[in-house]
C-alpha cells in the first residue's frame, strides 16, 4: 500500500511489466484514500465554508482535483515525468511547496489540488516512518542484519519496494480497492496553474525548466496508474497464490485481478498518453525470460506479517488523522509545515541523506544558470542555510568538478545575498 519510488533504472519493470511505473510512499490508491477518508469529514465541509455556492456537481470535480493533488508529488517518476520535479518536492522546501500551493489557490478546485498535495506531505511522511521504513528489517532478516530495525529507501530500494508491493498485494485481496473507487481515482484532475505558480514561489523555477511536456507528462501519468494495479494483481496471484489465499480465505482469482481495457480507458480518459513502442513490447517479452535479478528482485515479494500489516494500519490511521488537523489549520490560518524529508519523516541536513544533497546541488545548478534572478530570500536562505557547513560529507564532494562548481556557485549566491541586502539598505 506504500510502495516506494523506483527510479529511472526500474522504471517500466516494476511487477514483471515493462509499463508499470515507479511508485513512491503510499500507492497512488492510497494516497487517494487518504483524501476519501477525510473527504466528508471535513475537506469538503471546509471548502463549502469558502465556496458556499458549490454544487454537488462542482464538489464532485473538485474531488479529483484532490485526488491530483494527492499525487502530483509522484508524478515525475513515471514515463515522460521530471524526476528533479518528484524528488525536488520529496526533500527540498516541502512544507513550504504545500503553504505556497495553499496561499496561491485562487478557486475551488485549485484549493482541493493544494489540500490535496498536503495530504500526500502527511501520509509519506507518516508511512515511512513509521511504517515501511520499520516493517521492511521485520520481513527482510538479511536486510535487518545489514542495517538494523530501521531502513530508508536510500538504503535498500529493492527491500522497500517488496514490502510496500506485499501490503498492496495483501490491501487488494482484502478488497479495499473496489474497482469503482479505482475507476473514480484514476479520474484525478492536475491544477496546473496554481501548481506552476506555488513551484515557481517555491522553487524559482518553472515547471517547463524541469518537465519536457507537463500535459503529455500528465496523461501518461494517468495511464500507467490506469495499468498498474491491474498489472500488479495479476502477477501477485501468478507468485503468491497460496498465501493470499491464507491471508484472506475464500479469495478468488476473478475477484482479486482487476481488468481494463484500452478501449475503456480511453473513452473515459482520451488519448493523450505514452504508447509502448514494438521496441517496447520486445523488452517486456524478454524480461519475462530472464531470471529476477538486481532491480527484478522486486517481483520476489513477501506477503506482509500480521505484526507489519498492523503497522502499517496504523500508520494509515494516523495519517488520515494528522490530515485531518493540518485542514483544520488551514481553516484557521494556522497552518505551518517543516520542510520534511518524505523518505525518512524528519527534516534531514547537508551529508545525511545523499538523495536530499543530489537534488539540492541540482537545484542550485539550475538556479545558477538563470544568474540566481529568480532566487527569493527565502529561496537564497535555504540553500545557503542547507550547505552552511562545507565540511559534512556532502556526496557531491566524490566528483570533485561539481564540488569545486557547488563552492563557486555558493560564493555567486551569497554575493547576490549581499547586492540584494546592499539594495534594500538604499
Amino acid at each position: 500500500m506504500f510502495p516506494s519510488r523506483w527510479r529511472a533504472a526500474a522504471a517500466g519493470v516494476v511487477l514483471a511489466a515493462l509499463f508499470c511505473p515507479p511508485v513512491t510512499g503510499y500507492s497512488v490508491l492510497s494516497h487517494e484514500a487518504v483524501v476519501d477518508a477525510a473527504w466528508d469529514v471535513i475537506t469538503k465541509p471546509m471548502l463549502l465554508k469558502r465556496y458556499p455556492n458549490a454544487t454537488p456537481e462542482e464538489l464532485k470535480t473538485a474531488h479529483g482535483y484532490a485526488y491530483g493533488g494527492a499525487i502530483i508529488q509522484d508524478m515525475g517518476y513515471y514515463p515522460h515525468g521530471s524526476m528533479q520535479f518528484s524528488d525536488l518536492t520529496h526533500y527540498v522546501r516541502t512544507g513550504d511547496f504545500i503553504v505556497a500551493l495553499i496561499t496561491e489557490s485562487r478557486s475551488l478546485n485549485e484549493l482541493a489540488f493544494a489540500l490535496g498535495a498536503m495530504s500526500h506531505y502527511v501520509s509519506d511522511c507518516d508511512g515511512h516512518r513509521f511504517a515501511t521504513n520499520v516493517a521492511e528489517p521485520m520481513i527482510y532478516p538479511k536486510v535487518r542484519r545489514k542495517y538494523g530495525t530501521y531502513v530508508t529507501y536510500e538504503q535498500d530500494p529493492v527491500a522497500h519496494l517488496e514490502t510496500e508491493f506485499g501490503f498492496d498485494v495483501l490491501e487488494v485481496a482484502k478488497g479495499n480497492f473496489a474497482p469503482q473507487a479505482y475507476h473514480d481515482f484514476i479520474g484525478f484532475y492536475v491544477a496546473k496553474d496554481v501548481l506552476q505558480r506555488a513551484f515557481r514561489d517555491t522553487y524559482g523555477l518553472d515547471l517547463n525548466d524541469v518537465f519536457k511536456d507537463f500535459d503529455l507528462a500528465v496523461g501518461s501519468y494517468r495511464r500507467a496508474v490506469s495499468k498498474t494495479i491491474p498489472t500488479a494483481t495479476r502477477v501477485a496471484w501468478a507468485q503468491k497464490k497460496d498465501e493470499i489465499q491464507q491471508s484472506e480465505p475464500g479469495i478468488t482469482r476473478e475477484r482479486f485481478v482487476y481488468v481494463m481495457s484500452r478501449s475503456s480507458y480511453e473513452r473515459s480518459w482520451g488519448k493523450q498518453y505514452d504508447k509502448p513502442t514494438a521496441a517496447d513490447h520486445m523488452l517486456a517479452f524478454l524480461l519475462k525470460l530472464i531470471p529476477p535479478i538486481g532491480k527484478l528482485k522486486a517481483l520476489k515479494f513477501k506477503m506482509p506479517t500480521a505484526e507489519t500489516e498492523k503497522l502499517f494500519m496504523a500508520s494509515f490511521d494516523r495519517s488520515v488523522k494528522r490530515y485531518q488537523e493540518r485542514v483544520r489549520d488551514v481553516q484557521k490560518h494556522e497552518l505551518k509545515l517543516e520542510n520534511i524529508n518524505y523518505d525518512v519523516g524528519v527534516v534531514t541536513r547537508a551529508g545525511q541523506y545523499r538523495l536530499d544533497d543530489k537534488v539540492q546541488v541540482y537545484w542550485m545548478n539550475k538556479l545558477a544558470e538563470k544568474d540566481f534572478s529568480t532566487s527569493t530570500p527565502q529561496i537564497r536562505s535555504e540553500l545557503l542555510t542547507y550547505f552552511h557547513d562545507l565540511d559534512a560529507p556532502i556526496a557531491a564532494k566524490k566528483d570533485r568538478k561539481k564540488w569545486n562548481e557547488l563552492v563557486s556557485q555558493l560564493d555567486q549566491l551569497r554575493s547576490t545575498s549581499g547586492n540584494v541586502a546592499a539594495a534594500g539598505q538604499q
